[in-house]
């Protein structure tokens, strides 16, 4: 489908516009994209902290997520306050298409159809996150997008099972020139964790949750033999559930290993991600995961459940992916990397995160929708 203009005006959506994974690919687009070709604005339902990054050329429209007292009488007489308000974005800013991120966003793709304005869905779930929404809502996204953008070959497979005739895929990409560990926070960072230079620190970064493995930590741990001089670390947003709290207290109780639930560090991400000598990935399922490119980037070794887009990523000289669940294998190949990280060829991984660069990748984006 093509669409004559002399510059695209793609008007994106996202949810929250945080740090995960989806959204920031969102904002690297909207950060490199090709002016001369494109005009982009920005439909948001939440003050996102990326917000405040995003380059000053770019327009942002809010719209409700969460509904004032108004609103709500609004909605029982019959005005749905999310379909008013971006009807009413869509005449002032008058796009080319809509490009739609995350599978969540069903009802902007139904405003889409009814408006006939052409939708690029980008999808970064699989199935564990298809039961948040309703089939109809699934089938709406499915079937009224135009072309779906599946962030791996995994998702890529899962969409056309569901019916999807039009899917291309898009790995993630990263910028790697922000990626600027400082040396000596980074040994500050060791110090505070009483991680020795003979000690292995292993750090996984993601939310708590369940899907993310956090309630794994525990059961990784007690199979750590004792002495191994071990530390697991998890840095990233922690949520206040039963099942953090449950995780929280199991580790609170081991005493082989030192175990490290640090929260979420902004400032200092890099840092922390580069006081470990290794990354563990231990996440249930996972459609693709940018960490892995930062921790490629950055030179550490990896262990992965094989949990979707991993096996994609991770090459014998990076790392090792483990049948998933398997904690056993997932522990002993740690250790094992443990015992030879000093072969760990730094410059190959390097070289494979290359390939998902903000250049590269951004680059493949503008020709996806070139093409569209």
């Amino acid at each position: 489908m093509n669409v004559s203009s002399s510059r695209r005006k793609i008007l994106f959506f996202t949810p929250y516009a945080t740090r995960t994974g989806s959204e920031m690919l969102i904002y690297y687009i909207l950060k490199y994209l090709d002016r001369s070709k494109f005009e982009a604005g920005l439909v948001c339902f939440a003050h996102g902290e990326l917000l405040n990054d995003l380059p000053a050329d770019i327009p942002v429209f809010m719209a409700p997520g969460k509904f004032s007292l108004t609103d709500k009488i609004a909605f029982h007489l019959g005005f749905h306050p999310t379909t008013r308000a971006i009807k009413k974005i869509s005449t002032a800013f008058k796009a080319d298409l809509w490009y739609i991120n995350t599978i969540m966003l069903a009802d902007v793709v139904k405003i889409a159809s009814e408006l006939q304005i052409p939708v690029i869905s980008h999808i970064h779930e699989l199935s564990a996150m298809y039961s948040q929404i309703s089939s109809k809502d699934f089938e709406t996204v499915l079937t009224s997008s135009n072309l779906h953008i599946g962030c791996s070959d995994i998702v890529c497979q899962c969409l056309e099972e569901s019916g999807s005739t039009h899917v291309k895929r898009l790995y993630p990409f990263v910028d790697l020139n922000e990626i600027h560990p400082d040396p000596e926070k980074v040994k500050q960072i060791r110090q505070e964790w009483g991680a020795g230079p003979d000690d292995f620190v292993w750090i996984m970064s993601g939310t708590t949750s369940e899907r993310k493995g956090f309630d794994l930590l525990p059961e990784i741990a007690l199979q750590i033999p004792e002495g191994s001089k071990i530390h697991l670390v998890w840095v990233g947003h922690s949520s206040d559930d039963g099942l953090v709290y449950w995780t929280k207290r199991r580790c609170a109780k081991l005493t082989n290993v030192k175990v490290h639930l640090i929260g979420a560090k902004k400032a200092d991400y890099y840092s922390y991600m580069d006081a470990a000598d290794g990354f563990m990935l231990t996440s249930r399922q996972e459609p693709f995961g940018m960490v892995l490119v930062e921790a490629a980037w950055l030179g550490k070794p990896i262990v992965s459940f094989a949990s979707g887009g991993p096996s994609e990523f991770i090459t014998p000289e990076l790392g090792t992916v483990v049948p998933n669940l398997d904690i056993s294998l997932f522990v002993s190949s740690m250790i094992a990397w443990n015992n030879k990280l000093t072969t760990f060829n730094k410059d190959l991984s390097r070289r494979k995160a290359q390939e998902f660069s903000v250049e590269n990748g951004v680059a493949q984006w503008q020709k996806i929708i070139e093409q569209f």
